[in-house]
């Protein structure tokens, strides 16, 4: 009985290491592309991705001037929907856009 122990110990590892060596191979070779239009994954483009970045960080920062009493609530609704207007797709346009915005942040905190 012992020495048909390990036999069936050996046996069953192989068994069960077939179906994930088999399903790790075909993971590997059909990886999924992301679809950036129908997930909230981060943008491809570097242009954009840093318009991005650079307006939620104008939007945070109106944010916390409100918050800091800096802004009045309705300067504070003006701004933010400024902001909501700039669409980060737009290359470089949208990039001084947003460093107007947030000149006019600055602006109105002081602070520019």
């Amino acid at each position: 009985m012992r020495s048909f122990t390990p036999k069936i110990i050996a046996a069953a590892s192989i068994f069960a290491a077939i179906p994930l060596s088999s399903a790790y191979a075909v993971h590997r070779h059909h990886r999924a592309q992301v679809d950036t239009m129908t997930t909230a994954s981060v943008p491809a483009d570097p242009d954009t991705r840093a318009a991005t970045q650079q307006l939620l960080g104008v939007k945070q920062g109106i944010r916390d001037a409100r918050q800091a009493g800096k802004i009045s609530e309705d300067k504070a609704r003006d701004l933010m929907r400024q902001a909501d207007a700039i669409r980060p797709t737009g290359g470089r346009s949208a990039i001084g856009e947003i460093n107007n915005l947030d000149q006019r942040l600055q602006n109105a905190t002081g602070q520019g």
